[in-house]
């Protein structure tokens, strides 16, 4: 088995958490400065996207340098699972620190260098630009189905809706004196980072949990339409990680030798690979006489005496 992470994406993980990071320390001065939350909040979301994209490097150069063997089995692609559960408490953190900190301005309300906080909310969005740009995925390479770079797009791209919201707050609090509107932009942000913490924590544990991969009902239709296949049996589906699922099947043939199932090979390879994303496939072919021996249903029970009943 062999899986390796393309070097393009990783280069734009590095530039992209590179301007995250130039654009954390200019909306982060510029909040302290002009005494905007809004900023202050908008430069901690910029600051945990570069955390976050420096954590999905780090899991992909990790997973291509450790290769599988028998001690680990899929090799170290599953850290990558680890990093994106530090990131959600990292995200976590920072939205209880942006919510605390908006019901003390609103109790408390602090005045703000409004043309400032404009000029700094516009360099923002526009290093969020940059950063959106980078990471939009290229048409065709496969990237589209890169969860690592598609996680960092939107991220980048809702950061960078975040950046109108604080601009057209700041215009907002110049023309009415409405200083509450600044913190109510903080909560937002901070509402759309907990969204986003829980979004992430569904997509670990689903992977942690061993939730299937792909709609396993449609891919058994898929395969009863290829010739010769007259059943499936045990389909099972999983992600190691982000970017390698993993399946195991049964399959009913009419074959007399081992020789006559690979045409069948090949077809079913071909399209769970492009139809449903698999990258490493185990198959095991079976002739209706076998397939009628055989217990598919799969079955383990805990029991008090620690013994263990497996029917496969």
């Amino acid at each position: 088995m062999s899986h390796s992470h393309g070097p393009t994406t990783t280069g734009r993980l590095a530039l992209s958490s590179l301007i995250f990071g130039l654009n954390f320390l200019v909306q982060g001065i510029g909040g302290l400065w002009t005494g905007s939350l809004g900023l202050v909040s908008d430069s901690l979301e910029n600051l945990n996207d570069a955390v976050v994209n420096l954590l999905a490097l780090g899991s992909i150069r990790l997973a291509n340098r450790r290769e599988p063997c028998d001690r680990w089995t899929y090799g170290w692609h599953r850290i990558e699972i680890f990093n994106t559960l530090l990131g959600v408490l990292l995200l976590v953190v920072l939205a209880g620190a942006v919510l605390y900190e908006a019901w003390n301005r609103v109790q408390h309300p602090v005045s703000i260098k409004l043309g400032w906080a404009i000029g700094f909310s516009l360099m923002g969005l526009l290093l969020n630009l940059a950063a959106t740009f980078v990471l939009v995925p290229a048409s065709g390479s496969g990237q589209e189905r890169d969860l690592n770079l598609r996680s960092a797009y939107l991220h980048a791209l809702g950061d960078s809706l975040a950046n109108v919201a604080v601009v057209v707050g700041m215009v907002v609090i110049r023309f009415t004196g409405w200083t509450w509107v600044d913190p109510l932009l903080a909560a937002g942000i901070a509402a759309v980072i907990l969204r986003g913490a829980f979004l992430l924590l569904r997509d670990a544990a689903g992977i942690l949990m061993h939730r299937a991969a792909f709609d396993q009902e449609e891919a058994k239709a898929e395969l009863l339409r290829l010739p010769g296949i007259s059943g499936v049996e045990d389909l099972r589906s999983w992600r190691v990680c982000s970017h390698l699922t993993v399946c195991t099947a049964h399959i009913i043939v009419e074959a007399e030798r081992l020789e006559d199932t690979e045409a069948h090979q090949q077809l079913i390879e071909n399209l769970l690979a492009e139809r449903f994303g698999v990258r490493h496939l185990t198959l095991h072919f079976e002739t209706p006489a076998m397939a009628q021996r055989h217990q598919h249903r799969f079955v383990h029970e805990h029991e008090p005496d620690g013994h263990e009943h497996h029917h496969d």
